[in-house]
Parts: structure tokens; sequence; C-alpha cells
């Protein structure tokens, strides 16, 4: 007894086959971040301890750039950092987290005017942590 495949078996077999490469040949996506519901602030972001943008207000990116050194862009051009307060915490349980701001051009964020640059330490001792922030 012979098995043989129809032309329209082995079509529908291959499209199979190459749906399933899909995810392999594409990699991961990186969702974009939630929007910030931020009433009072001009800008927002929440970001992780890698230094990615987890939810934002009129804020394009995030990148951490060194142990705890974060570079968090701001996208509305009618926001002057420079004349703005900004506001952080630290997203930790206990201990003696913290959080340090520039709203002024640093060389840690390469002098980007637009640019917030945020230190994060425990103690001491630089440490990455997820932190929010605000500009008001």
């Amino acid at each position: 007894m012979s098995h043989s495949i129809t032309g329209r078996a082995r079509a529908l077999a291959l499209t199979i086959a190459a749906l399933a490469a899909v995810p392999v040949l594409a990699g991961t996506a990186v969702a974009a971040p939630a929007e910030l519901y931020a009433p009072y602030a001009r800008a927002a972001a929440q970001v992780d301890g890698a230094g990615t943008l987890t939810a934002a207000k009129n804020v394009s990116s995030s990148r951490r750039v060194g142990t705890s050194a974060y570079c968090i862009v701001v996208s509305d051009p009618d926001i002057t950092l420079k004349d703005a307060v900004v506001m952080a915490t630290v997203n930790a349980g206990s201990g003696t987290y913290s959080i340090d701001v520039r709203n002024y051009p640093t060389t840690t964020c390469g002098n980007a005017t637009n640019t917030i640059t945020a230190y994060t330490a425990y103690g001491t001792a630089s440490n990455p942590v997820a932190f929010t922030l605000a500009v008001l």
C-alpha cells in the first residue's frame, strides 16, 4: 500500500512549517511602554532597573548607561527641563535605596538638553533599581 501526498496537502504542510518558523526568525519583540496616567505632571516615567521604559507620559525613551546611571528623554518640545521641577522616587521595598536626578545636560547622557539623568544607589553603593519620576 503506497501513500502519496497531494499537492494541496504538501502546500498546507509547507505553510504550517513556514508560519511556525516566523517567531524564531523575527526574534523577541519589545513592547511599547504603557501610557502613564499623570494628570498633574507635564512628563512622567516608570523605569525598571535595567533601564527599560515601562510606562510614560511625554517621555520617548530611557536607557541605563552605567551600573546605576540612567538617561530619560523627554519628548515634549515645550518642556524646558532646566526650568522644571523634577521629582523621583525609587520603586523598592525596604532598605536605604535612593535616587538623585539632574534636570540639566550632563556628560553621562551626552549633554542633551531634553534628557534627565538619574543615579540610583543602595546605601552608599551604586545599585540599579526601578524608579518613577515626574516633571512638574
